[in-house]
């Protein structure tokens, strides 16, 4: 009998130790677990920062297409720079070259968006690992206290104090127990300071890379803005022989019947998606004036008349309204942008809107590089599309404005009955 109650004091003790040691498995579990839950959330960034490195890789190659066929164009102009006959061939091979750099523009700043992206997302993933850092830091700190406050206690001196067989087993399973779970403290500790590490050190590379698209951004518009020198020098001489003055208006016409095509093709697509709804925007109220209230002055009016550089007949799509170059150009109405392009022989850098119902307005010769909108971005009435400018075929900074209604090209003034304009003849 007693032999029995003896036997249920042990079988009770060593239950409670087996309570213990599963008390304190769970404990390293949980220890453990956290860390890879916290990890999910760095693991789907990770994914997302590996698609912005893809992306900036994929634009360093297409840089590189457009350097190399920017110096392709540099070859042929020297190879006729002193030849007074080819100057027309010069200005079309400084257009060409305009282009490849505006590519190289647009990509330098596709990069450095992509850049500021990746950095906002490291930043956020440098704070997440610090975080676990300081965690791993205080749950180190906590175990080396209750060590030291364990004082002389050792492993060995808890197994010897074993009364039995089957106590021992029990403190030797603990004894693992808390062996592993200090382990996962310190790697814990090491793999988040690891990570923070890794994370300053992409960081660091990026915040590089950024710096170096940015010079190189700089760099870029000065060679862009020497290039557009060079072009309207060019253009000016071009102007003073007739022949030559035919043959851009030629080029002219030719790339404005192109366009126009586009635009068509562009509008009928744009129509069916807002039929369905697929796109959709308010065009506001009436018509807004395109330009500061100051700009009045149409310089050449919408219809037949004198074409400036070759003085002979031809019709004119739209109006001129003249402006101060880098003055703001605005959308007449709110609606859908169709092109938004550069065309070296006839608009320059132009922008055309799908307003719904038939009704499209073009922008062109803004300034380069100023266009604010791209095709598919949907615009609001009064919204900055780009700066005035002369590109293309213009003699003098102006907004040319055009109006179509299903197709049909309509003077553009009558869209601003209150506006006072004054003529030019």
């Amino acid at each position: 009998m007693a032999n029995q109650t003896q036997n249920k004091k042990h079988r009770k003790k060593i239950d409670w130790r087996r309570v213990f040691v599963g008390v304190l498995a769970a404990m390293l579990a949980l220890a453990l677990i956290l860390p890879l839950v916290g990890n999910l959330g760095t693991l789907a960034r990770a994914v997302s920062q590996s698609e912005l490195k893809d992306q900036i890789s994929s634009l360093k190659g297409d840089a590189a297409a457009a350097t190399a066929r920017k110096k392709e164009l540099e070859d042929q102009l020297k190879a006729i720079e002193s030849d007074k006959a080819q100057a027309l061939k010069k200005k079309q091979l400084l257009d060409q070259q305009l282009a490849a750099i505006d590519e190289e523009v647009a990509n330098t700043q596709s990069q450095i968006d992509t850049y500021t992206t990746l950095i906002s997302q490291q930043e956020e993933a440098l704070a997440v690992a610090q975080v676990k850092e300081a965690d791993a830091y205080e749950r180190f700190c906590q175990r080396a206290r209750a060590m030291e406050e364990a004082g002389d206690i050792s492993y060995l001196s808890v197994l010897f104090q074993a009364d039995s067989y089957a106590d021992l087993l029990d403190r030797m399973a603990m004894v693992d127990e808390i062996v592993a779970y200090d382990n996962s403290v310190v790697e814990a500790l090491a793999a988040a300071r690891s990570e923070v590490e890794a994370t300053l050190a992409d960081l660091s590379e990026t915040k590089a890379g950024l710096d170096e698209q940015k010079a190189l951004l700089d760099t870029q518009r000065a060679e862009q803005a020497e290039k557009v020198k060079q072009a309207q020098a060019v253009f000016d001489e071009l102007k003073k022989e007739a022949s030559a003055a035919e043959a851009l208006v030629a080029a002219e016409e030719a790339e404005e019947k192109k366009i126009a095509a586009q635009i068509a093709a562009k509008q009928k697509e744009l129509d069916k998606l807002i039929a369905e709804q697929k796109i959709t925007f308010t065009t506001g109220s009436g018509y807004a004036y395109p330009l500061p209230s100051g700009y009045t002055t149409i310089t050449s009016k919408f219809g037949p008349r004198t074409h400036p550089l070759t003085g002979k007949y031809n019709v004119h799509t739209g109006i001129d309204i003249a402006a101060a170059g880098g003055t703001p150009v605005y959308a007449v109405q709110g609606g859908v942008v169709a092109i938004s392009a550069y065309a070296p022989s006839s608009y320059g850098e132009y922008v055309v809107i799908n307003h719904g119902g038939g009704v499209v307005t073009l922008y062109a010769h803004m300034q380069r590089g100023s266009r604010k909108v791209k095709e598919g971005d949907i615009v609001k009435q009064g919204q900055t599309l780009g700066l005035v400018g002369m590109t293309g075929s213009a003699t003098g900074n102006h907004l040319h404005l055009e109006y179509k209604v299903n197709g049909v090209r309509k003077d553009p003034k009558t869209l601003f009955p209150s506006v006072k304009f004054t003529i030019w003849d």
